[in-house]
């Protein structure tokens, strides 16, 4: 094995043992998960059925889309070339980066994914964890994009800049 594909895998494995990357994983599973090559078909099916509209990982743009969608046929070109024996050294970085790939892609966009900020009301100093779902975000933002639009096709005269007189 070449020095540089041992750097490679020394570094997976740094990153896969490192703290950090524990505490996250024990808080979800991974999405994409080939070790059992019997599931990965249904389980590659319902990631692709979860990236359309209403699903999980709606928010994928359609380049994220295609990403995750090669490297699902890439880990199950891999799978099927396994067979039963060990991949060799060279597939089995492949098979962990397609993986990873297509984790983190699916990771980013997850519906389900909580985000907590903290921020302080109006009028107050003292600052609040305030948490949503990405899906939840996402939809205020495009709500909030919708109505600005609105605002912007109404004419001067329907418009009201003064509540008084509204």
């Amino acid at each position: 094995m070449s020095c540089a594909r041992l750097a490679v895998l020394s570094l997976l494995a740094a990153l896969i043992l490192s703290p950090g990357h524990l505490l996250a994983r024990e808080s979800s599973q991974p999405i994409v998960d080939a070790a059992r090559q019997e599931r990965f078909a249904d389980q590659a099916a319902a990631i692709r059925q979860e990236m359309k509209p209403g699903g999980r990982f709606e928010y994928v743009n359609a380049q994220e889309r295609q990403e995750v969608d090669a490297q699902l046929d890439r880990i199950a070109a891999l799978l099927d070339k396994r067979d039963g024996e060990r991949l060799g050294d060279n597939d089995q970085l492949d098979l962990l980066a397609a993986q990873e790939t297509a984790n983190a892609i699916l990771t980013q966009r997850d519906g389900r994914r909580l985000i907590c900020d903290w921020t302080a009301p109006t009028g107050s100093n003292r600052k609040i964890k305030q948490c949503i779902t990405y899906a939840d975000r996402m939809g205020a933002h495009k709500e909030t994009r919708r109505m600005m639009m609105d605002n912007l096709r109404k004419s001067p005269a329907e418009s009201c800049y003064d509540p008084a007189k509204c």
